[in-house]
């Protein structure tokens, strides 16, 4: 974890001076020893709740835990890293407090499975004198998720033997598939099948639930099978999005060649490459179109919602290739993420920093994994100076493969040679995060290419507006054509 940067950019009081004191404890079934990183969350407004977003705005301190056990209480004086302010610069008043103890390595997220955390609040109250001392207990633990399995929707945990020999572990391809109701009564049919990559925070688990089922078009046209992957399953650097990574692992020719197989052989799904198709959304979206590009003969046909940057000439803004500073444009001004009714949000600076303070696992660190080289130390290179914002051009050459736009570009005849099926890509004109105009550069370059890809903006649509019921039905439409051919 990065969190010694932050120390660049925000006050911490001497210990001498210390006048809060936030204490955690562990209950008594807890005996320990844990490793880790412990997180202590705040949330003045006594009256609300803990969420992602107020987690996120709300004084947080965190601590490294090496060989913690039952009976020892962790300080948090001022030491502490902080996520906003330093924490004797907490103002009078009552807080809530919740902590967390991430224990797993191997998976991003507080929530990840091994994590202990507080089920009850505790309270911190600060006086008029700046004083104040605040305990919460770690209670629980998060378990592993368990699938809720239904009549036609079924959990597969398979494990791959190309991403278990490349993390010197055993690594699975967790996915929900989802059968035609009729299925059961026709076992010699061999059936059409969908790939689908969710976005951030989306797991195998979402494909079981039947608003998921609907949203993407499951019930919808000529029966098909649906496998509905998770691509956050055992990375700690974020959403792997079943790319080809030199730091999370083959994830797609793991895909390609391990997994469809297994899938022909132990369900009745298609052997004819044609009659498979890609869906995905978000950063799932760029992992379709990166699929459907570097394995052209795999796949009939792909369709991507609101894909993460196709295009590095315009990263969430940024032009990787002419601009120097991630952070500031050539004005000196801080560049906006998280575009709501034309209104930035947040700034990048900002998001970087929250992103650092929670660990490892955030949107810009799975980013570099996906697309970057490892350093010496095995963790994925930082594309900018976490500090000052300032561009590594070295490691912009290294994500170079990853950038469709110039994929295309370079390698179009060689992928319309091996049979790249029907690519169609939508994205909303008033994007969140700016990928709309990725997209857009992405189409320009496709098309001085002379590559046949669609590219579809829909002017009033933010990110997550683009994915509707009725741009399923039609996506429906157009893979049943490609069927009946």
């Amino acid at each position: 974890m990065k969190n010694i940067f932050l120390f660049f950019f925000l006050p911490v009081c001497s210990i001498v001076n210390a006048q809060v004191n936030l204490k955690v404890e562990l209950a008594p079934q807890f005996a320990g020893p844990y490793n880790g990183r412990l997180y202590v969350y705040t949330l003045k407004d006594t009256s609300g709740q803990f969420n992602e977003r107020t987690m996120a705005e709300e004084p947080a301190f965190s601590l490294p835990v090496k060989n913690w056990q039952a009976g020892q209480t962790i300080n948090f004086k001022s030491g502490a890293t902080p996520s906003h302010i330093a924490i004797d610069s907490l103002g009078k008043g009552v807080y809530k407090l919740i902590a967390i103890l991430d224990t797993n390595t191997n998976e991003r997220a507080n929530s990840a499975p091994g994590n202990l955390y507080s089920r009850a609040e505790g309270l911190l109250q600060i006086s008029t004198s700046g004083r104040g001392e605040g305990l919460v207990t770690l209670s629980n633990v998060f378990q592993e998720r368990q699938f809720r399995e239904t009549p036609l929707a079924k959990e597969i945990r398979f494990q791959s033997g190309l991403l278990s020999e490349f993390r010197k572990k055993p690594i699975f391809i967790k996915a929900a598939i989802v059968f035609p109701a009729s299925y059961v009564a026709d076992s010699a049919r061999r059936y059409p099948v969908v790939f689908i990559i969710p976005g951030w925070g989306g797991t195998h688990h979402h494909g079981a639930i039947s608003g998921n089922q609907q949203l993407y078009g499951m019930d919808l046209g000529k029966d098909k099978i649906y496998i509905y992957l998770n691509p956050e399953t055992q990375t700690p650097w974020g959403l792997h999005a079943f790319v080809d990574s030199r730091v999370n692992g083959p994830w797609g020719k793991a895909l390609v060649s391990e997994f469809i197989p297994y899938l022909e052989q132990h369900f009745n799904v298609t052997r004819n490459p044609r009659q498979r198709f890609l869906m995905g959304q978000s950063s799932g979206g760029y992992g379709a179109v990166w699929l459907a590009l570097n394995y052209p003969a795999s796949f009939g046909g792909c369709w991507a919602t609101s894909p993460d940057p196709l295009d590095f000439s315009s990263f969430t803004g940024v032009d990787l290739y002419k601009d120097k500073n991630y952070y500031t444009n050539t004005q000196g001004e801080e560049r906006g993420i998280n575009r709501v009714n034309g209104v930035f949000q947040q700034t990048l600076r900002k998001a970087r920093l929250a992103e650092l303070f929670a660990g490892d696992g955030g949107q810009q660190q799975s980013f570099e994994a996906a697309f970057g080289l490892p350093g010496r130390d095995g963790r994925p290179k930082d594309l900018f100076d976490p500090r000052t914002g300032r561009i590594d051009q070295q490691v912009v050459k290294e994500w170079q493969p990853y950038d469709l736009a110039l994929l295309v570009k370079t390698q179009w005849p060689r992928i319309k040679k091996e049979g790249v099926g029907k690519i169609t890509i939508y994205a909303g004109g008033r994007d969140n995060y700016l990928l709309n105009e990725s997209v857009l550069a992405f189409e320009q370059k496709a098309k001085a290419a002379g590559a046949d890809i669609r590219v579809v903006i829909l002017a009033d649509a933010n990110h997550f507006q683009v994915r509707t019921r009725e741009l399923s039905t039609t996506i429906q439409q157009e893979i049943d054509n490609l069927i009946g051919q």
